[in-house]
């Protein structure tokens, strides 16, 4: 077991070393996420967002360090299309790519793992009473689901800490299930992807986030998850393999306890934009994490809040996946999520005036954010630094934009420019 581990030690010390570094660089080359860009974005500061580059190269290092051709099979194949998905996401952080081109390569990448990598799921143990399909159909849903779970991982990203906690709970629970099933391969897949978010989360998960995942980090993240959940399995299927103990006889339930947020928070955001008449990849703020931030919750709160749901939704997978057949388990974690969503929708129906109002002041909170940083007089010292206006400062910044101020308001205006010259200085350093 420890040496099993170490993936995930050298991956999150590099993860913590090459980070900083990334940091300063976005900063100086101007690299980073503008809140002022879309008007959903729930931070009110520039930041950089390559945080993806640190944990996928992190993550394909220790990877092909500790893995061998003995111990992960085609791993070429599953390599060489991470560095296909990688790159689109990068190309997408940089410059917004057309959807339509990410999809095609999406699916191209889907399709090298499928066909060359022979990674494709060939059973669904009797799930709305189906069971072994034949290989075009199995080629055509497999990448259909790869392309699905790389996007449901881009779309929880919209809080601090959220991803990389989630991601770390998934990576964390399928490495110690393929060191279990002696599939040491997978394993160091699984440890080496914890470990590298698990340096990313010291940066990310906190009030005021100093690095974001971008989209190269969450399609990277859902491309790995997305092999792990298949070969899991697919593993797990007697049909496919008869000569293996399974480990458990409900793997599918098991894999959808493990993804069931960023599953049914894709799934009910497509619909309800359907419903409403509007694209399904339109971007809005009707995310599971944003619900949570409109009842008053904090990033660190919400982030805690739907992890800690993840992880009692795989302890309910788990103490019921040797009673239940497989079909019945996935009813088991539909209707626990589906319990959970209609929970948090009374909640806001009960306390939909007070919601409102909460509402209304943050954008209120957020128009005087906007403005104070387009006035010249304060932010004169700060220009061309890549430090922004905090929300948390701004009752002070609208004190010094002020025209006729007081003595008291005068200081306090000074006590702010002192500040952020302070958070300037000790970003230099």
């Amino acid at each position: 077991m420890v040496t099993t581990l170490l993936p995930f030690i050298f991956s999150l010390v590099i993860s913590l070393i090459t980070i900083p570094a990334i940091i300063t660089i976005a900063y100086r080359k101007r690299l980073v996420d503008d809140p002022r860009s879309e008007t959903r974005k729930v931070h009110r500061y520039s930041v950089p967002n390559l945080g993806g580059v640190a944990v996928f190269s992190t993550f394909a290092l220790i990877s092909c360090l500790f893995v061998n051709d003995q111990m992960l099979r085609n791993a070429n194949f599953i390599f060489a299309s991470g560095i296909i998905i990688f790159t689109i996401g990068l190309k997408d952080d940089l410059i917004a790519l057309d959807p339509y081109k990410k999809f095609a390569a999406q699916f191209l990448t889907a399709f090298i793992v499928v066909y060359f990598a022979d990674i494709r799921v060939t059973n669904l143990y009797g799930v709305m009473g189906i069971y072994e399909i034949g290989n075009i159909l199995s080629y055509i849903l497999t990448c259909f689901v790869f392309v699905f779970i790389i996007n449901a991982f881009n779309l929880i990203d919209g809080i601090n800490g959220l991803l990389g906690s989630i991601t770390s709970l998934i990576c964390i629970t399928y490495g110690t299930l393929f060191y279990l099933m002696n599939d040491k391969g997978l394993s160091v897949l699984s440890f080496s992807m914890a470990g590298a978010v698990a340096g990313f989360l010291f940066y990310n998960l906190r009030r005021r986030a100093r690095i974001f995942m971008g989209d190269a980090g969450a399609y990277s993240i859902g491309f790995i998850v997305a092999i792990l959940s298949i070969r899991f399995i697919e593993l797990n299927n007697i049909g496919r393999l008869p000569k293996i103990d399974p480990f458990t006889h409900a793997a599918p339930g098991i894999v959808m306890a493990l993804l069931i947020l960023p599953t049914f928070d894709t799934l009910r955001v497509f619909a309800l934009r359907i419903l409403r008449g509007k694209s399904p990849f339109m971007a809005d703020r009707n995310h599971l994490h944003h619900r949570l931030l409109d009842l008053g919750l904090t990033h660190l709160q919400a982030t805690f809040t739907m992890v800690a749901l993840n992880a009692a939704i795989i302890a309910l997978a788990f103490t019921f996946e040797n009673k239940v057949q497989p079909a019945e388990l996935a009813v088991i974690i539909i209707l626990a999520i589906l319990f959970c969503n209609m929970c948090l929708w009374v909640y806001e129906v009960r306390n939909a005036d007070a919601i409102s109002a909460l509402q209304r002041q943050r954008v209120v909170v957020n128009e005087t954010a906007d403005d104070a940083v387009k006035h010249p007089p304060l932010h004169s010292q700060l220009a061309n630094t890549p430090i922004a206006v905090d929300s948390s400062l701004v009752e002070i910044n609208v004190l010094a934009v002020k025209d006729n101020q007081s003595t008291q308001e005068e200081e306090a205006a000074k006590r702010f420019t002192k500040e952020m010259l302070d958070n300037l200085e000790r970003s230099k350093n």
